[in-house]
């Protein structure tokens, strides 16, 4: 997973020598989840969250185009099936993207866009009576990294604003034990300034 996440970085740095980049930066607000399937039951779980984003966008071909990213990520209280919990949550996710553009007027154009985003889960506490409680260490089986996948639909207008809303699904068990298994989703709503 290092391993392909420096080699992306790397061909993400070289194409920047080669091509302008649109940089933009933005916030986020998501619905983020987990579904836990133990055996033949299975539950989930949403909470909010908010991100600080960056995106580097470089138009390839007429209405092609690609970009990669890092958004920092917090989530807060967990709601699982009618009760609770107060886990706080730290994401970085890389998202690298392909976008499809449609114009629309020449002040803005709409534009598709899918793939792939690593993720490692930076922090996750447990906050309860007794005091607060790192996951990692309650639940040794729990990983950090993830793959997740998804798309979405943008739109940039008036050469400087960007709003998107996009659907990541993770790939990657989050739980290593054989009798639990716990994948994250995340469904999101940014705004970016593109300069």
């Amino acid at each position: 997973m290092r391993k392909l996440i420096l080699c992306l970085a790397a061909l993400v740095a070289a194409g920047m020598w080669e091509m302008q980049a649109q940089i933009s930066v933005g916030v986020g607000i998501s619905s983020q989840g987990y579904t836990m399937r133990q055996g033949s039951e299975s539950h989930g779980g949403a909470a909010l969250g908010l991100s600080a984003d960056f995106e580097a966008s470089f138009r390839l071909y007429r209405n092609f185009g690609v970009s990669a990213g890092a958004a920092l990520s917090g989530v807060a209280g967990y709601h699982f099936a009618g009760s609770s919990k107060n886990l706080g949550e730290i994401y970085l996710d890389i998202p690298m993207r392909a976008k499809y553009y449609i114009p629309l007027t020449h002040l803005a154009e709409l534009y598709l866009f899918g793939g792939v985003v690593p993720s490692a889960c930076l922090v996750t506490l447990d906050a309860h009576a007794k005091g607060t409680t790192s996951n990692y260490e309650t639940y040794p089986t729990l990983t950090h990294l993830d793959l997740m996948l998804g798309g979405g639909v943008g739109l940039e207008a008036v050469d400087h604003l960007r709003v998107t809303l996009g659907y990541d699904y993770g790939l990657l068990d989050r739980d290593t034990s054989s009798s639990i298994t716990l994948h994250r989703s995340n469904l999101k709503l940014a705004v970016y300034y593109m300069f």
